[in-house]
């Protein structure tokens, strides 16, 4: 285990869990809850992605963990998505572009879905971070409905 996973609990026993850490990297975390949630749909709203989640994620996804991964980034991130497209191609099944400041991650598993509300975007930062991972399908549900509403131009999509 990476040094301070333990610090995320089953969500099912441990419905609602925060903390800070400068010790994680979002792909840490993703990676421990596909431990608790099985196979997953991903979705990744930030700021900006990093060629570091990216890897992590097409190494999930070789793992047969993510099942599909949309990611939702800023419009104004988009000169480095697309210094990132051969890569970003290979690992998302969708990117949508929107101004958009948001920090989720949802992963809608087998097992169970959980939501993890952030301040880190998906590149490394090595600052201290908070996180609050939360398994309620009330709200999970909002805030994919929240995300869904957003005026979204994809810019790439999967066949």
């Amino acid at each position: 285990m990476r040094r301070n996973e333990s610090l995320i609990q089953d969500p099912l026993s441990h419905p609602l869990q925060a903390f800070v850490s400068d010790g994680l990297q979002l792909g840490d975390v993703l990676e421990r809850l596909l431990q608790f949630s099985g196979v997953a749909r991903v979705v990744v709203s930030t700021y900006s992605v990093g060629e570091e989640f990216l890897r992590r994620c097409h190494h999930l996804r070789k793992r047969g963990l993510i099942s599909h991964l949309l990611i939702i980034a800023d419009t104004k991130a988009a000169d480095k998505t697309a210094r990132l497209n051969v890569m970003v191609r290979r690992v998302a099944d969708e990117v949508r572009l929107c101004q958009n400041h948001s920090k989720v991650l949802l992963v809608e598993g087998v097992k169970l879905s959980v939501l993890v509300l952030t301040s880190q975007n998906q590149t490394r930062g090595n600052r201290l971070e908070n996180y609050t991972v939360i398994h309620n399908a009330a709200i999970m549900d909002s805030i994919i409905h929240s995300l869904n509403q957003l005026n979204t131009a994809t810019v790439w999509k999967s066949t």
